[in-house]
């Protein structure tokens, strides 16, 4: 797969600046249940533009950032660069050392070399990410190159496009239908179908469940637009000429609602496992 085939790479400078990022609660809560420290590696596998990797860099020693769209790392980078995103705590000066990495959960089951660079870890996580990976095998593989004790944390929050029940978000998805041949099903606030938690059970995981985080968030009309071309389905490349058109249309159905913000009710949901230690 070339850069340019990767979904993500059209999406970057949207993804960048209008996905939400997650509560302070959901790392401080990852750090104390996996008790990161000072000496701890932590891998953030399919980063995107670091926004789990920043954050978690003001608990653990040294973090590697992975993702296989150079485009997503160099967005990274510029956010490190800058000290972070705008909402997380802490100073340059208090994190741990980020280092950023071209590669993918195939990389990480097949190459030694890469391995050995990351070894020994305390914790992986994936942020919006894991529904993108061959499951099964990444876990075997991190389960193998993780510490006892440490483990696994995948984070992941409710999609407003398909799962909001607000009179907004019908609008909004409305639109999208008009310029998608297949877009994803709206279903309500359902649950996965797939329990992550008993997944990382069948690998060898212990203490494995889910956390949950509420949320609420008030979008604007730009800040809805920028999450549409975050999606990999929605994305400039998927728009192509029709882009500014779909822009102007999902503004216009927000208009009719005579509001500067839009109000998004969901949660955050950590599911997470530990590697059993030496005694268990």
């Amino acid at each position: 797969m070339s850069p340019g085939d990767l979904p993500f790479t059209s999406t970057v400078e949207f993804y960048a600046d209008y996905r939400p990022a997650y509560p302070d609660s959901v790392f401080a809560h990852v750090a104390d249940f996996f008790a990161l420290d000072a000496d701890d590696r932590v891998l953030d596998l399919g980063c995107g533009p670091g926004t789990v990797t920043l954050p978690l860099a003001e608990y653990a020693g040294h973090v590697v950032g992975m993702d296989p769209d150079e485009t997503m790392l160099a967005a990274a980078r510029a956010r490190s660069d800058a000290g972070g995103p705008a909402d997380t705590a802490g100073s340059p000066d208090t994190r741990g050392s980020v280092e950023w990495v071209v590669g993918s959960d195939a990389d990480l089951r097949t190459d030694d070399r890469l391995v050995d660079r990351l070894r020994p870890l305390r914790l992986t996580t994936m942020g919006r990410s894991f529904h993108w990976m061959e499951q099964g095998p990444t876990l075997e593989r991190l389960r193998d190159i993780t510490e006892p004790g440490g483990g696994v944390a995948l984070l992941n929050d409710t999609g407003w496009l398909t799962r909001g029940t607000a009179d907004w978000q019908d609008a909004v998805y409305a639109v999208l239908d008009d310029y998608l041949d297949d877009p994803p099903e709206r279903t309500g606030p359902v649950k996965y179908d797939d329990p992550w938690h008993e997944l990382l059970a069948d690998h060898g995981f212990v203490e494995t469940g889910e956390d949950r985080f509420p949320v609420e968030r008030d979008w604007t009309a730009e800040a809805v637009v920028g999450y549409l071309l975050s999606l990999s389905f929605c994305s400039p490349a998927i728009l192509g000429d029709r882009q500014a058109d779909f822009e102007h249309n999902v503004r216009q159905a927000l208009a009719e609602f005579d509001r500067e913000t839009f109000r998004e009710i969901g949660d955050v949901r950590v599911t997470r496992g530990r590697v059993p230690r030496t005694d268990e």
